[in-house]
């Protein structure tokens, strides 16, 4: 009989074990999880495409010998600007330099004046190279008496006020790429913003990239040739979208469809919007969304629809 009765206890004990067993996963599985919420607002948002490019001169000139000789002036060194219409250098011609140097070697047994003058006069017939444009000097290859050759190139010159950028813009977003698109230059020390003055209609083999030409809107502090820069070329903008925080989007992004979980008295609604720019922090709604709504910004993913939360505003 007591054998009966300590059976009856050891299941009851058993029974009652299980129950609260059952019930703190259920209470547990019950309970708010604390969630960070956005409020969906109004707002500037940008589609802003990066590239690389560099700058160029579409006025350049390299200042060569029309002969062969010795150079016998060149002061201009890089980065010196020039006049135009200035002496950028001068070279003697090499008829003229073997000539001075028969009379030099008849020095010895003395020169009329006839001769004196004829000497005076061959050393003065150097050949003066001036500058066609106000430029300025981005090399200087030779030094000042050197021997050189006819083409040898004695400076290189670039118009500062006829800078560009030549920018390469991938193949897949060359579409989106129109003449007049704003673009803000930056890099190598320069910063300075313009517009795509042209799409150059030929792609570039190796890095399938097609080419634009960007106009700076006025002349850099620093017209430095062949810098590299990065193009950020602002290919929409719209002053007034709809914009949710772009952590929101708790599912990778197909074409414009989008997921976002709402705020919903106490509980997570999930929502299936429709986006359009998407920039690095911030996603633009374009349907799905009325604009009153909170979103989930943090502590969303895997959450079910309908899950209990705890709103908590996210820190800006």
């Amino acid at each position: 009989m007591n054998r009966c009765r300590l059976l009856v206890l050891v299941l009851v004990f058993g029974a009652n074990a299980c129950k609260e067993q059952d019930a703190a996963p259920e209470a547990a599985a019950g309970g708010p999880v604390r969630v960070e919420v956005t409020a969906v607002h109004r707002g500037p948002i940008a589609d802003v495409v990066e590239v690389p490019g560099e700058t160029a001169a579409s006025v350049s000139l390299r200042l060569t010998s029309p002969v062969a000789g010795r150079v016998t002036f060149l002061a201009a060194l890089a980065g010196d600007r020039l006049a135009a219409g200035q002496v950028g250098a001068r070279v003697l011609p090499l008829a003229n330099e073997a000539a001075l140097h028969g009379f030099a070697l008849l020095e010895g047994g003395g020169e009329s004046s006839a001769v004196a003058g004829l000497r005076d006069r061959l050393g003065r017939q150097d050949i003066a190279l001036t500058t066609p444009f106000a430029a300025m000097v981005a090399a200087r290859p030779r030094n000042q008496g050197e021997q050189v050759a006819p083409g040898d190139v004695l400076l290189e010159l670039f118009d500062p006020t006829s800078l560009y950028v030549l920018g390469q813009v991938p193949l897949d977003a060359s579409a989106r790429v129109q003449p007049g698109m704003t673009v803000q230059v930056s890099g190598s020390g320069l910063t300075a913003t313009g517009k795509i003055l042209a799409l150059v209609p030929a792609l570039e083999p190796q890095a399938l990239t097609v080419p634009v030409r960007v106009g700076f809107d006025a002349v850099p502090d620093r017209p430095l040739l062949h810098a590299p820069v990065r193009c950020a070329i602002t290919v929409a903008q719209h002053p007034e979208a709809l914009l949710v925080p772009r952590t929101a989007l708790i599912s990778p992004t197909e074409d414009d469809h989008g997921v976002v979980m709402v705020a919903d008295q106490g509980r997570a609604e999930r929502r299936a919007v429709r986006l359009g720019v998407v920039s690095r922090d911030t996603a633009e709604v374009l349907s799905g969304l009325t604009g009153d709504e909170q979103v989930l910004s943090a502590g969303q993913y895997g959450l079910p629809d309908g899950a209990a939360i705890e709103p908590v505003a996210a820190q800006e």
